[in-house]
């Protein structure tokens, strides 16, 4: 059974971290805090990182990647910088803050860059090679600061959008880097085109939300946007044919709760020492605790009749469903009917996963094949410190194709397969974001980040260690 397994602790924050993105096409990792820098890690995998198929976990005693930190910028922003999102080409950084703005960050050209391979540059280069062990310990990076800090260029704001009235909760590019997109605490969501020379021009500004917008997503292969709220509301937006963006569906969580299903081992009938482990680790860390049990029952608290805040939002990689995830800790599935860029979306699932907000959600693929009828490894965290990733899959039919049709209501699975508790002590988890390279490097590798300022960076492995 797999397990989470922590690779690296590099150098936190002074303040909470809000936001961990891993860049698309470099060797990077970046993170943002309330001290109002974003922190710049550059990471190399082991030979052996590629996974045998597509979805394959690595083993808990292969080779870990090696992580450093290697720039801190110090922003111009006023305030907490809630929120940042790497373009689809590597090469350009969105940042939104409290203080109400966008800032477009890129690497400036300099002497020196020659030698340099192509998407390489930034990325820290030990000066002489060195085989990566379980058991480098990754969590003291300061002798390679200096270095790190030497291979990296200066990053620079090029463009500060300006726009919104109140702090800005989060920023996303579409899938072509076409278009960006923010929103905020004064219930708008703004839509801004890419032009030359790095302008941009404001598209849209969706002010539909009655309450503060907490988050917002691209469609992986469409010009589809959703977008969360305080208002208990998901909205999806779209640029319909006459030009003018629009919400062609208001989505609003109904489906009661199910309860969490734990899944038995695959070795059930004659199960590894190393695998009674995993499931014991698993249901541990889903489970209450008797002190979690008895001040419940103490507490005696009912359950809350009004809606909830929906916090998170995730799309799986195929694109045909939509995670989201509230203020109650549940998790919510919601499918696409059609095939049309505005066919409706209908809620399938909901499940229990976290005892308080479920702070962030990130899709990926990764686990059960495709042709078995895998969606993809789904990591979820909050306010309770947990960090839980889950498998997700719908039914196939013999032939490998899914067995019910685009236009009827799809069943999913949801099953938890790992899970950590106290992910950063007691911190609140703000943040999960999943590597995901175009070469199948890296499967499974997850970063996170918390309110006490660190950011640490895990992997779904295939066995217990």
């Amino acid at each position: 059974m797999p397990q989470l397994q922590l690779i690296a602790s590099p150098q936190s924050h002074a303040e909470p971290a809000w936001a961990v993105a891993f860049n698309p096409k470099r060797n990077l990792l970046a993170s943002c805090s309330t001290d109002k820098t974003v922190r710049l890690y550059s990471y190399s995998l082991p030979s052996s990182s590629k996974p045998v198929h597509q979805h394959a976990f690595p083993s808990a005693s292969s080779d870990k990647p090696v992580i450093h930190h290697v720039k801190t910028i110090e922003t111009e922003h006023k305030r907490t910088i809630r929120s940042l999102a790497w373009a689809p080409s590597g090469k350009t950084l969105a940042t939104g803050s409290f203080d109400s703005t966008v800032a477009i960050w890129e690497e400036l050209d300099g002497d020196g860059d020659e030698g340099e391979e192509e998407g390489q540059e930034g990325v820290y280069k030990p000066k002489a090679p060195t085989k990566v062990s379980g058991d480098v310990d990754m969590d003291d990076d300061d002798g390679d600061e200096g270095q790190g800090e030497r291979d990296v260029k200066e990053w620079e704001c090029v463009t500060t959008l300006e726009g919104h009235e109140s702090e800005c909760k989060t920023v996303g590019w579409s899938a072509d880097g076409a278009l960006l997109a923010s929103c905020s605490r004064d219930k708008s969501v703004w839509v801004w085109e890419v032009q030359p020379d790095s302008d941009f021009e404001c598209i849209a500004v969706l002010m539909e939300h009655s309450q503060d917008v907490k988050n917002l997503s691209w469609h992986p292969h469409e010009e589809i946007l959703a977008s969360a709220s305080y208002d208990s509301h998901i909205h999806m937006q779209w640029d319909d044919p006459d030009g003018d963006w629009c919400i062609f569906q208001k989505l609003h969580p109904k489906l009661p709760l199910s309860q969490i299903n734990i899944p038995r081992s695959d070795a059930a009938a004659s199960p590894s020492q190393g695998q009674i482990s995993a499931y014991n680790s698993l249901v541990t860390a889903l489970l209450p605790t008797p002190e979690e049990r008895e001040a419940e029952t103490y507490l005696n608290v009912p359950p809350l009749l009004e809606d909830e805040t929906v916090w998170s939002l995730a799309w799986s990689p195929c694109g045909r469903f939509l995670a989201s995830g509230g203020d109650l800790g549940g998790i919510r599935i919601w499918a696409r009917t059609g095939n049309n860029p505005d066919s409706p979306f209908v809620e399938i699932a909901h499940t229990a996963a976290h005892s308080r907000s479920c702070f962030t959600l990130a899709w990926a693929q990764g686990g059960t094949l495709l042709a078995a009828g895998g969606l993809g490894i789904l990591a979820s965290a909050g306010a309770d410190g947990k960090i839980i990733v889950w498998q997700i899959t719908t039914p196939v039919s013999a032939d490998g194709a899914e067995a019910d049709a685009p236009s009827k209501k799809p069943k999913v699975s949801i099953a938890p397969i790992a899970a950590i508790r106290e992910a950063h002590g007691v911190a609140d988890v703000n943040c999960v974001s999943w590597l995901q390279r175009e070469d199948g490097g890296g499967q499974g590798v997850l970063a996170s980040c918390a309110d006490d300022g660190s950011v640490k960076v895990w992997r779904v492995v295939a066995d217990a260690e």
